[in-house]
């Protein structure tokens, strides 16, 4: 599979960061930025077409997701809600009261390691990550940065269940960063800190485990099931995997592309091209990809070195 960089694609420089991406029915591209106006709609070629989402959100909305009816779902970590519109803008639903949920995570902690060992785990929400909107109108949020469960709601927004715990148990999670609903309906939960995908029916029931992945942050599939995989830099200064335990040396970020049983048959990679901090993948109905990054938060809370980068790219099948 060989792919090339589209060279400057869209009305921006985008030099900071993106912290999602999403295509809907049209093609048309949702990136969802920290900021006024936080998503940008854009026709397949860069033109702008709407910005909107100006006092919606807190200043950390995280990723952006459009089901099959084109209505769009922004998870906002800092506002600990998941926010509903149309594909106008127009605010649909708010799901979330806005105060975090109690799940045991000790923000005042000494280290990170440390505040993610004592969580417990909880009800909806503390700082939610993404949206999965499924057919029949049931949504699957992942929960999150201080939380460790996924939680499905019916289509009239009410919680049917949740599933998860902290650790690197099986069907546990530390940080489970995105999750999507494929084409069959299966589950796939980015477990970022356990360097894994884990794979559920709607239930909840563990179906799969991808272990081969490093700092998943997102997946997407293109129209033949193929899976698009975001995934961070890893090295020996960054926190702990659950699973794997520290890093014996730097890995770099990377975006892979897999079968539907996950294994890598495939690499976005061009001459040159780096990923410092992959966050967020979507694929149109061409077989295009779109990847949006934050290597200026990234590099905030890593101590990595920070120069321009541009964070939202564009690479078309050849």
């Amino acid at each position: 599979m060989s792919f090339e960089e589209v060279a400057g694609w869209g009305e921006d420089t985008w030099e900071r960061d993106v912290t999602g991406v999403a295509v809907d029915s049209q093609d048309r591209v949702y990136v969802l930025r920290r900021g006024a106006d936080a998503v940008t709609v854009m026709s397949p070629d860069g033109a702008v077409l709407n910005r909107w989402g100006g006092g919606c959100f807190s200043p950390r909305p995280h990723l952006i997701s459009i089901g099959e009816d084109d209505t769009v779902y922004v998870a906002d970590d800092g506002g600990h809600q998941v926010f509903v519109f149309d594909r106008t803008g127009r605010l649909l639903d708010t799901i979330g009261t806005g105060t975090p949920s109690d799940t045991g995570y000790d923000a005042k902690a000494s280290s990170a390691e440390i505040a993610y060992d004592g969580m417990v785990g909880g009800p909806p929400f503390n700082r939610p990550t993404k949206v999965a909107p499924w057919r029949n109108g049931e949504l699957f949020v992942s929960d999150g940065y201080r939380n460790c469960r996924v939680h499905r709601f019916s289509a009239d927004r009410q919680l049917i269940l949740s599933w998860g715990g902290p650790g690197a148990g099986d069907g546990c999670f530390v940080i489970p960063h995105s999750v999507t609903v494929d084409a069959e309906g299966r589950v796939l939960v980015c477990d970022r800190e356990n360097d894994r995908i884990q794979i559920f029916s709607c239930d909840g029931e563990l179906l799969d485990v991808w272990n081969n992945v490093q700092r998943p942050t997102d997946v997407a599939f293109d129209r033949h099931g193929n899976a698009y995989v975001t995934e961070l830099p890893r090295g020996p200064a960054d926190i702990k995997s659950w699973r794997l335990g520290r890093a014996a040396q730097e890995l770099p970020g990377r975006v892979t592309i897999r079968s539907s049983e996950g294994s890598i048959i495939g690499q976005l990679h061009c001459p040159g091209l780096e990923f410092p901090a992959p966050h967020a993948v979507a694929v149109d109905s061409k077989g295009a990809v779109y990847v949006s990054e934050v290597p200026e938060s990234f590099a905030g809370y890593t101590g990595r070195p920070y120069s321009l980068h541009r964070c939202l790219r564009k690479f078309e099948p050849r």
